[in-house]
C-alpha cells in the first residue's frame, strides 16, 4: 500500500506540473502582451506632446528663432523616441534631462508668451536630452 500511495502522489504532481506550465506560458504572454501595448502608449504619448509643443513653439516664436531648428529638434526627439528602448539602454536619452527641459518650459511659458532666448536655451535642453551634441564650432 505504501508504493501505491507514493505512486498516486507521483502521478498527481505529474498531471500539476503540464498544468502549471501552461497556466504560467498563458499569463507570461498576456504579461508580454500587455508589455508591448503599454510602451507603444507610452511612446504614442510621447510622439503626441512632442507634436504640440513643435506645434506651439512655430506658431508662438518670435523672430530671433528659425522654425527649421525648431521641427529639426523635434524630429530628432521622435526619432529617439522611436528607438526608445536601445536609444535609453545606451544613454543617449536621458530622462532626468527631459523632466529638466519640461519644468524649464512650463516656468518660461508662464506668462503665455516666448521670448527667442528661451526657446533657444529650450532647443539646447532637448536637443542634449536626446543625446544630440550639435554642430562642432
Amino acid at each position: 500500500m505504501a508504493t501505491n500511495s507514493t505512486d498516486l502522489l507521483q502521478g498527481k504532481s505529474r498531471k500539476r506540473i503540464p498544468l502549471m506550465t501552461k497556466v504560467l506560458t498563458v499569463l507570461l504572454i498576456v504579461l508580454l502582451i500587455f508589455f508591448f501595448l503599454q510602451w507603444y502608449l507610452i511612446t504614442e504619448l510621447f510622439s503626441f506632446a512632442a507634436d504640440l509643443m513643435k506645434s506651439q513653439l512655430i506658431q508662438q516664436a518670435p523672430d530671433g528663432v528659425d522654425a527649421e531648428a525648431i521641427k529639426a529638434t523635434f524630429d530628432r526627439v521622435e526619432q529617439a523616441m522611436q528607438a526608445m528602448p536601445l536609444s535609453y539602454l545606451r544613454g543617449q536619452v536621458r530622462l532626468t534631462k527631459i523632466r529638466i527641459a519640461i519644468g524649464y518650459a512650463s516656468k518660461a511659458n508662464e506668462d503665455g508668451l516666448w521670448s527667442a532666448e528661451e526657446i533657444n536655451t529650450l532647443l539646447k535642453m532637448t536637443d542634449a536630452a536626446v543625446g544630440y551634441k550639435g554642430k562642432e564650432q
